[in-house]
């Protein structure tokens, strides 16, 4: 070998070395990179053309040898992993909410302590069925009630506005990692057309990957030109141009607010994809805003709506002692027109403040067959005036301001007439959500129904009302509710501990093979060192061997 190859070769030695020595330092400072796999540089041995004889050695390319299938499975599991945490977080804040309405650490005022202390109230009203008190007392309880039926209401369409502005983040999100990861392709697209390496821009690029499958479950894979395509559902994300997802929060979310119809649809390429998304946030997002939440609030509206129906159908059975010179009903939008089936008979009373009747008439409800028909027959009372007030509701009065009106029997459509029009209701509301006591009767307690309308006029029955609305108050639906959200959030809480065990395994098995061992890279650091420090001494050597020939022929 001559010595110039010698000094060709160690110069070339000399030049692979402190490359990499460079990149064994890159891998240490990259330790901690999110998404990091450690680099290694591909070396061959050179010759000179033809003679086979070595002249070095070259580094011919910096890679990192990752297994493709793991890199998948932790993007599904990335997925999953998000898709469980967001379910077990949302259930996690509803089993708190619906656990005020039972709770006894919340110092009163939850709906199961309103109602258990309402029906010991109406138990005592029952004994002393003249208690004005006692009906002061169980109005309160009858509102703390309500009131706490409409706060868990509107919590839970609180939660689902919250859902609802997050499928809204996880779009832009979506769409903000797409355009990151289009412009990794051009990147890694012009490197690999120059013959540089890809490999930081490859990893770079996974990190953006799993940022967008928290979101979404995705599929991709990569082209021979390097640069990636991603689709979900079928439908492209990413290919030669970025395809967004496009979503619009709702202003305003109530219980009457659904998808179709009140949200916007999630939309790629011009389609509907809300349903289609399997995984990721979104998915979980939007079961929890149009299944999971609806479900909670239609138990809620159940356990208001039950409460309405049994208080309101035993208050219209009776009439307040003394008796209101006016009922109005909360039944609205009536028109004269409007037909009615009846049957039984109809009892009006007029009556005076001790409860005496001054005048009882019996109307035939088979004869009446619409609205207009039973306003005649209660006008042609003497002293009894019917009509429809201006929102359609039915107001009956005496025209003597010291005679009070009651009513009692009759059947419209399977209630009491009274019951019909809600002419004594306690509580008013389609729901939960709107859930209120009558407001008369929340303005002047003593118009809760305590005593009925019989052959003498209103009698107290011994408290029989107020024992039966004791008795029909139900707090185990309520309960039951809590009891099934508490059981669904503590397995949301396992299936998401279970997601992230998997997902850290194969993180975990990622880090064990292609991340950073700083002790290995250390020691190759070392043997580099040395490599180094034996390359600058044949280098010297032949330098040496140099100056002697020179020497010699001066």
């Amino acid at each position: 070998m001559s010595l110039t190859l010698a000094l060709g070769s160690a110069t070339a030695s000399l030049r692979t070395i402190q490359s990499e020595l460079a990149l064994a330092a890159n891998n240490i400072a990259n330790a901690d990179t999110e998404g990091y796999s450690v680099k290694s540089a591909t070396k061959v041995n050179t010759t000179t053309g033809g003679s086979g004889i070595g002249t070095g050695v070259d580094i011919i390319g910096i890679s990192s040898k990752v297994d493709a299938n793991l890199l998948k499975s932790i993007i599904t599991a990335t997925s999953a992993n998000a898709e469980a945490a967001t379910d077990a977080d949302y259930l996690d804040r509803l089993a708190e909410i619906l656990g005020q309405l039972t709770s006894s650490d919340s110092g009163g005022g939850t709906l199961s302590a309103s109602l258990t202390e309402l029906a010991a109230t109406l138990e005592e009203l029952a004994a002393t069925p003249e208690s004005d008190t006692l009906k002061t007392q169980a109005v309160l309880q009858l509102t703390d009630a309500a009131a706490s039926l409409r706060d868990t209401s509107a919590q839970v369409q609180d939660l689902r506005a919250e859902a609802d502005d997050g499928i809204e983040s996880a779009v832009a999100s979506v769409n903000e990692s797409l355009h990151a990861i289009d412009s990794l392709n051009d990147s890694i697209v012009l490197a690999q057309s120059r013959g540089e390496s890809t490999a930081d821009l490859e990893d770079q690029r996974m990190v953006l990957v799993a940022q967008l499958s928290t979101q979404m479950d995705i599929s991709y894979y990569t082209g021979e030109d390097g640069a990636m395509t991603i689709y979900t559902g079928g439908q492209p994300l990413l290919n030669s141009s970025v395809h967004e997802l496009s979503y619009q929060a709702s202003n305003t979310v109530t219980s009457e607010t659904v998808y179709p119809g009140g949200f916007d649809a999630i939309t790629l390429n011009g389609q509907d994809i809300t349903t289609s998304v399997k995984s990721g946030t979104i998915a979980a997002l939007v079961e929890l805003r149009d299944d999971t939440l609806p479900a909670v609030q239609d138990q809620l509206d159940a356990i208001a709506t039950d409460l309405r129906d049994q208080m309101n159908a035993l208050s219209n059975q009776g009439s307040a002692s003394p008796a209101p010179q006016s009922l109005t009903g909360t039944v609205a939008g009536l028109a004269g027109t409007d037909a009615i089936a009846g049957t039984g008979t109809l009892r009006v009373g007029l009556v005076d403040s001790d409860g005496s009747a001054q005048t009882l008439t019996d109307i035939d409800m088979s004869t009446i067959t619409s609205v207009d028909d039973l306003l005649g027959a209660l006008n042609a009372i003497a002293g009894v005036s019917a009509s429809l007030d201006a929102d359609g509701q039915l107001v009956v009065e005496s025209t003597d301001a010291s005679l009070g009106i009651a009513l009692s029997g009759g059947d419209v459509g399977g209630k009491s007439v009274s019951g019909y029009f809600g002419l004594n209701d306690m509580l008013t509301g389609d729901g939960a959500e709107d859930l209120f006591v009558n407001a008369s009767l929340a303005a002047d307690p003593t118009l809760l129904a305590v005593g009925s309308l019989g052959d003498n006029g209103i009698g107290l029955d011994g408290g029989a009302l107020a024992q039966a609305m004791a008795d029909a108050i139900d707090t185990s639906a309520a309960t039951d509710l809590v009891a099934d959200i508490g059981a669904k959030s503590k397995a949301a809480d396992s299936i998401a501990t279970s997601r992230e065990t998997t997902l850290t395994a194969l993180t975990d098995s990622f880090s064990s093979r292609y991340g950073v061992n700083i002790d290995e890279e250390t020691a190759h650091i070392s043997e580099l060192e040395n490599a180094y420090s034996a390359s600058a001494q044949v280098l010297s050597a032949i330098q040496e061997m140099f100056d002697s020939l020179l020497n010699a022929v001066s």
